[in-house]
């Protein structure tokens, strides 16, 4: 289905929908959990009985707690938790999302929905969903939560403004990946005249950190291996405990790793509850890593993407730089 004809096809099934319930993945980022917040401030504005959520990783894992430096978002209270919501809905939607499984102990909601509205922007998924307003090319999934809104005739309030420009700043590193473009940009201003708090957005996101942090850093950076395919480093749980920082503050060390400026892709682990790891992986624009990432049962972005693995570190490790010497170029641009 053409884009703007899935944009214009989900507003009306919203605007008859009398329960919907609107969904990030697991472990939600700025982009899902910015673009779930608009989405249900929306349809909240037009009388929808709506209920937003994320999922736990498995049965008996809670979901991820929001980030304590996002606390500042106006939107946050509406958040449900997944017990709370309802075991149907008229519609479900899904923000950010390109395979169901991604949606973790919420997974059954697909089945229990009348319709399911999957809003996203990667270009690897199981294509799942029966109206699906989806574009590789987008720089996040907010910008198309946007054209949703406009579709439904909404007016962007400050607080709508402020969940969409957290998804639009993080998704696009602050506006400096290769995927932003004069579209978001003039997105942003947009946002900014409807009272998006872009300073506060900004400190949150990328100005605080706890003390811990400082020694998370460290420990992280410290071990870190640099090979002519690679750049990589780890952190552990126990990391976490001695250091003092905080489980959310883990995300950004893959970019200090990135900034190595001869190595193309970077790799950063970290342990999980299970033991596992969760690797992100990205690159400085010679390498396709999300094909990286699907080839080890992940996926995501050109340049920025990501798996789940078991073993050691150092395993991972050779496992990636031999995914990249096999594919060396491939997917390149």
């Amino acid at each position: 289905m053409d884009l703007e004809l899935a944009v214009r096809a989900a507003a009306d099934v919203l605007r008859d929908a009398r329960t919907v319930v609107v969904v990030g993945h697991i472990d939600p980022d700025g982009d899902a959990l910015g673009s779930l917040l608009a989405t249900s401030a929306a349809l909240d504005a037009i009388g929808i009985d709506v209920h937003p959520s994320w999922g736990g990783r498995d049965v008996g894992t809670p979901p991820a707690p929001l980030d304590p430096a996002l606390s500042f978002l106006p939107l946050r209270g509406r958040v449900r938790a997944p017990e709370d919501l309802p075991p149907s809905c008229d519609v479900l939607v899904c923000c950010d999302t390109a395979a169901a499984s991604r949606l973790g102990t919420l997974q059954p909601l697909v089945d229990a929905a009348g319709t399911v509205v999957v809003i996203d922007h990667h270009a690897v998924g199981d294509g799942f969903g029966d109206i699906r307003i989806v574009d590789d090319t987008a720089s996040c999934t907010g910008v198309l939560v946007l054209r949703l809104i406009d579709a439904l005739g909404v007016e962007l309030t400050p607080a709508m403004a402020d969940a969409l420009y957290l998804a639009l700043l993080t998704d696009t590193g602050r506006f400096s990946f290769a995927s932003t473009g004069p579209a978001d940009h003039r997105v942003a201003a947009r946002l900014l005249e409807a009272g998006a708090d872009h300073v506060g957005v900004t400190r949150a996101v990328y100005e605080s950190a706890s003390a811990g942090y400082l020694g998370l850093v460290a420990r992280t950076t410290g071990r870190a291996t640099v090979s002519p395919e690679l750049v990589w480093s780890w952190t552990t749980r126990e990391d976490l405990v001695d250091s003092g920082a905080e489980p959310h503050e883990t995300d950004g060390l893959i970019e200090l790793l990135r900034r190595v400026d001869t190595v193309d892709v970077a790799l950063l682990m970290r342990e999980t509850e299970g033991g596992r790891w969760r690797s992100s992986l990205r690159s400085r624009g010679g390498t396709d890593v999300a094909a990286v990432a699907q080839r080890l049962g992940g996926g995501g972005h050109h340049l920025a993407a990501g798996f789940t693995a078991d073993g050691d570190p150092a395993d991972i490790a050779d496992r990636v730089r031999a995914e990249l010497r096999t594919h060396a170029g491939a997917g390149s641009r």
